[in-house]
């Protein structure tokens, strides 16, 4: 039987992937990767690919989730790298891969990395544990806009936790979400449910960019950012629930109209 190893890249770039993730790059036959469940940096791969000395082959959804591409390599006995942004095990479709070929009676190995789960909370200077359950906002199809995300964020609010709310890529069509974008979405869901739990003076943070240079955080009413041009993706919403005094400080140091 063979190795599939799952190795977290970070939320940034290349340079996020430990140590132990390009040993093994560099012992394995056969590199994949994955970038449609979160963004790195442009030129990332083709970066990391020239350091291992290894042809890094990038998959698509369709490849990765209904395709045999993975495991077909792994059933030829061929020890299997698969590279993700962020941690390797935060997405149903790795954990789906991992179970598959534990079933199949191959080895599983785990390096784990930076994930926005941990870093847009710590940015925010929110704390982890007062956090409910994650959501995520689709981009509109038409009459598509399913309100659960909404749900989720209220069922949040009424227990005094904060949401993480992910925002939709299609990385196909070269779509990400902007967190300006998750605010009118969240407003259109507000309106369409018929629902007061969220509304102009719900109170949130942008978390923008995480892990880079350029990483920022913008705190204001869900109006506000709606209407603000918050730069490139990737980007995250928080909608904060009971805050704690240090909570109430830190964010009060990204309000909109803040002194720097």
């Amino acid at each position: 039987m063979a190795r599939l190893t799952l190795i977290g890249l970070g939320i940034s770039d290349d340079k996020g992937v430990s140590l132990s993730g390009l040993d093994r790059m560099r012992d394995t036959e056969i590199v994949f990767a994955e970038l449609f469940t979160s963004l790195l940096t442009e030129g990332s791969i083709q970066r990391l690919s020239r350091l291992v000395g290894r042809e890094i082959v990038v998959l698509n959804r369709e490849q990765v989730e209904e395709e045999d591409i993975i495991h077909s390599s792994l059933r030829d006995g061929k020890d299997v790298c698969f590279l993700t942004a962020g941690d390797p095990l935060t997405a149903t479709t790795h954990q789906d891969l991992r179970l598959r070929a534990l079933k199949e009676g191959h080895t599983v190995d785990i390096i784990n990395s930076a994930s926005i789960y941990v870093a847009a909370a710590g940015l925010a200077g929110l704390q982890h544990y007062k956090f409910g359950r994650t959501t995520t906002l689709p981009f509109p199809e038409g009459d598509y806009l399913p309100t659960s995300p909404l749900d989720i964020i209220i069922e949040n609010l009424e227990r005094g936790l904060h949401t993480l709310v992910l925002l939709d890529i299609q990385a196909h069509r070269g779509r990400y979400m902007t967190a300006s974008e998750g605010c009118s979405v969240l407003l259109d869901m507000a309106a369409k449910a018929g629902s007061s739990g969220i509304g102009p003076m719900t109170m949130a943070a942008a978390v923008l960019r995480a892990g880079r240079q350029d990483w920022g955080v913008v705190y204001g009413t869900i109006p506000q950012l709606r209407e603000m041009d918050l730069g490139a993706p990737p980007h995250c919403i928080i909608i904060p629930g009971k805050l704690h005094f240090m909570e109430e400080e830190m964010l009060s140091l990204f309000k909109v109209g803040a002194k720097p």
